[in-house]
C-alpha cells in the first residue's frame, strides 16, 4: 500500500523472484558445502601425501571459484533486487529487525570471498600447511554466513516469541532455527558431492577417476541417513495449522482433494530417492561406469530436488510472508480491521495518490487488484484471473470477495491460503468492476494507472 507497484507480465513478481532464488541456493549450497568438501579433502590428500588428489583439487577450485563468486553474486544481487520491488513491506521487516545481523552476515561473506580467491590463487605458492589452513578458515567463513541467514530464513515461518516481544533475538533463535541449520548442511554436503562428481568424472587418470568418484559419492549418502529425522523435528515444530495442510492432502489425495504442499512433497521425496538410489548403484558401486553425461543428469536432478524443497518451504507459510505477522500481499494483520473501517485506497500511502488521480470505478478496482491480488494472480499469466473467473457476473465476484473479507476460519474456506480481503464495502464494490471487466469488456482491464 505504501510502495510503488512492480509490475511483471505474465509470470508475477513473486516467480521472479522464485526462480531467482532457487538458482542461488543451488549456488549458495555448494559455496558452503564446497568449504567441508576443500578441506576435508586437501587434509585426506595431505595425510596420504596423495598428488594425485591435489592435483584434482586445483582443478575443482578453479570451477568452485568461478561458479560460487560470478553466479553467487549475480543471483544474490538479484534477489535483493526482486524481493525489495516486490514485497517491499517485507524486506523493511527483516532489514529493521535484523540490521545486525545482516552487517555480520555480510563481513563473513566479504570474507569468504576473499578467502576464496586467496585459496585458489595460493596453490604451488605456499606451503601445503598453510594452504590447509586457509581451507579450514574459508569452512568457517562460509558456516558463519549459513548460521546467520539461516536465522532470519527461519524466522519467516516459525516467527515464535517475536510476534509478542518483537526482539530480533527471539525471531532468529526461533523454533524452526537449529532443525533448520542441521538439515541445510546435510543438504549441502549432498550437493558438494554432486558438483565434485561432475567434476571427478573428468579425471583423465583411470585410477583416480575412480577413486575420487567414489569417493565424491559418499558425500551425498549422510542427508539420506540423517536426514528423514531432522527432517521430522523440523516439521515437528512449523505451525499446525501447515501440517493439516499436508496431512489433508495425503489422506485424500485419493479423491481429489491433492493439496499443491502434498504434491510439493512427494514430488521432492520422489526426486531425493531417486538420487540416493542412483547414486548408491552407480558412481559408489560402479565408478568405473561413471561418467560425464550421467554427473550432469545426477546435477539436474539436484537442482530439482532443491527448488522443489525450497519451493515447498515458501509455501509452508503461505498466506504469510512472515507467518502470522504480515501477509503476502503485504498487509499486516493486525491492521485489517482498520483497513475495514478507513477503506484500503485511503489506508495506504501510494494507493491513495494513485487512486486521487481518477475518478473510475473500474481504474480504482485495478490500484486495489494490483496491491491486495498481484503478490499471487495475474490478470493472464501465472494464475491468471480471466481463467479463475471464468463466466461470473459482478453479483457472484462480490460475493466471493465477501467471502475473502471473513477473518475466521470458519467462515472462509480460504483462510490459510489467501489473505483475507482487506477494505470497506466500496472497495469491494470497486475491486468487483475490475474484476468484471477482465472477461466482459476487453478495453477496461488496460486502463493504465502511474505507479511510479
Amino acid at each position: 500500500m505504501n510502495y510503488p507497484i512492480w509490475l511483471v507480465p505474465f509470470l508475477g513478481g513473486s516467480w521472479i523472484i522464485g526462480i531467482i532464488s532457487i538458482i542461488h541456493i543451488f549456488i549458495s549450497h555448494f559455496a558452503v558445502g564446497s568449504g567441508f568438501y576443500l578441506a576435508l579433502t586437501e587434509r585426506k590428500a595431505y595425510k596420504e601425501n596423495d598428488e594425485g588428489i591435489y592435483d584434482y583439487l586445483k582443478k575443482h577450485t578453479r570451477f568452485f571459484v568461478l561458479v560460487t563468486t560470478a553466479g553467487g553474486a549475480i543471483t544474490g544481487v538479484g534477489i535483493w533486487f526482486s524481493v525489495s520491488l516486490v514485497s517491499p513491506d517485507t524486506i523493511a521487516i527483516l532489514i529493521q529487525n535484523f540490521a545486525f545481523a545482516w552487517a555480520w552476515e555480510y563481513l563473513f561473506f566479504a570474507a569468504e570471498i576473499a578467502t576464496a580467491f586467496a585459496y585458489y590463487y595460493t596453490w604451488d605458492k605456499v606451503s601445503k600447511e598453510i594452504h590447509l589452513k586457509l581451507a579450514n578458515l574459508y569452512l568457517w567463513f562460509s558456516v558463519f554466513t549459513l548460521v546467520i541467514i539461516n536465522g532470519i530464513l527461519t524466522f519467516m515461518l516459525t516467527p515464535g516469541k517475536w510476534i509478542q516481544t518483537h526482539n530480533w533475538l527471539d525471531g532468529f533463535l526461533n523454533p524452526t532455527y537449529f532443525p533448520s541449520l542441521f538439515i541445510r548442511i546435510l543438504i549441502m554436503l549432498a550437493i558438494a558431492g554432486i558438483y565434485a562428481l561432475v567434476t571427478s568424472s573428468r579425471i583423465k587418470d583411470d585410477n583416480l577417476r575412480e577413486k575420487m568418484v567414489k569417493y565424491s559419492a559418499k558425500w551425498l549418502m549422510p542427508v539420506f541417513v540423517a536426514g528423514p529425522i531432522i527432517g521430522f523435528w523440523y516439521f515437528t515444530q512449523i505451525p499446525h495449522e501447515t501440517i493439516m495442510t499436508i496431512a489433508n492432502g495425503i489422506q485424500t489425495s485419493g479423491v481429489g482433494n491433492f493439496s499443491i504442499l502434498t504434491r510439493a512433497t512427494y514430488l521432492s521425496l520422489i526426486l531425493s530417492g531417486t538420487i540416493v538410489v542412483f547414486a548408491y548403484v552407480g558412481p559408489y558401486l560402479n565408478p568405473k561406469g561413471f561418467t560425464f553425461g550421467i554427473s550432469l543428469m545426477f546435477l539436474l536432478c539436484g537442482f530439482m530436488v532443491t527448488g522443489t524443497t525450497e519451493w515447498m518451504r515458501e509455501m509452508l507459510r503461505k498466506p504469510y510472508t512472515v507467518y502470522n505477522y504480515i501477509y503476502s500481499n503485504g498487509v499486516k494483520k493486525d491492521e485489517i480491521l482498520n483497513i475495514d473501517k478507513m477503506g484500503f485506497l485511503k489506508s495506504g500511502k501510494w494507493a491513495n495518490a494513485c487512486a486521487s488521480k481518477t475518478d473510475n470505478d473500474i481504474q480504482k478496482g485495478q490500484i486495489i487488484f494490483r496491491y491486495e491480488c498481484m503478490s499471487c494472480h495475474t490478470v493472464d499469466g501465472y494464475r491468471s484471473m480471466k481463467k479463475l473467473l471464468g463466466t461470473r457476473d459482478q453479483d457472484s465476484i462480490v460475493g466471493f470477495l465477501n467471502l475473502l473479507h471473513q477473518t475466521e476460519p470458519a467462515k472462509n474456506p480460504y483462510h490459510g491460503i489467501m489473505p483475507p480481503f482487506a477494505g470497506s464495502d466500496e472497495d469491494i464494490h470497486l475491486l468487483s468492476s475490475y474484476l468484471y471487466s477482465i472477461n466482459n469488456s476487453p478495453n477496461s482491464s488496460d486502463h493504465k494507472i502511474s505507479s511510479r
